[in-house]
């Protein structure tokens, strides 16, 4: 079985934009992890809401949910109908801001925390309804994309993901591989201290056998209970 690669790169969601429209990323570390961990970590085992859910095929999205992305992303994931989604492999990130109704200084924000991942041709998407029922006004939310990388098992991947959200002061609750509708992935369930706002993050890494890159999909929010949405979601990702 192929692996996702030791090549991390985290895009955990760190606040939200003005009038809580959107929710701003940071962008990845410069210089991606690849220091090969000393020791094996010990993988939690997979939550009972990953593997209770039947699967889906891949290419088709569960019901309720649309599917987003396509080849110039490099992946495909599911997002239910009502979240708002922007394809930033599109050289035209303001037309899709003010799209979904940004304008002044909301535009700013997120045009300023989106360019980096336009940069890796992600696709974004959001709960548009989250930020009005969120005490921090941070808009429950995902990004996604691919990155060149080499192929190495996956206790690693957990390794350095534990190491690098280990420096950002992150506490992980689970992490291991998980079956997902196209194979396997790593799966990091994580809480994130960041600008005052507790973060409850999920992340998946799977690798393309077509392409040989690693997809990455984070999914980020302020509220409990959301990870069963979170674990159907990350199920769906497939590369393309």
């Amino acid at each position: 079985m192929t692996r996702p690669s030791v090549r991390v790169a985290l895009w955990a969601s760190a606040g939200a934009v003005a009038c809580g429209a959107l929710a701003a990323t940071p962008a990845p570390p410069t210089t991606p992890a690849t220091a090969t961990p000393t020791a094996t970590p010990t993988v939690t085992p997979t939550a009972t809401s990953t593997t209770a859910r039947p699967a889906v095929p891949p290419g088709t999205a569960p019901q309720g949910f649309t599917r987003i992305g396509g080849p110039a992303n490099g992946l495909t994931v599911a997002v239910p109908q009502d979240w708002v989604a922007l394809d930033l492999s599109r050289d035209d990130l303001d037309k899709s801001l003010t799209s979904i109704g940004l304008s002044g200084e909301a535009l700013e924000q997120a045009r300023r925390s989106l360019r980096p991942l336009v940069a890796n041709k992600a696709v974004w998407a959001s709960d548009r309804t989250s930020a009005a029922t969120s005490p921090n006004r941070f808009a429950t939310n995902l990004n996604a994309f691919c990155q060149e990388s080499p192929d190495v098992p996956a206790d690693q991947i957990v390794a350095d993901v534990k190491r690098q959200l280990g420096q950002l002061g992150a506490t992980i609750s689970q992490a291991g591989e998980v079956p997902i509708d196209d194979g396997t992935a790593v799966r990091v369930v994580y809480r994130l201290p960041s600008r005052g706002i507790d973060i409850r993050g999920t992340q998946y890494y799977t690798r393309s056998s077509s392409s040989g890159r690693t997809c990455i999909l984070t999914l980020s929010t302020d509220k409990d209970g959301l990870q069963p949405l979170f674990d159907r979601i990350g199920r769906t990702l497939t590369p393309r």
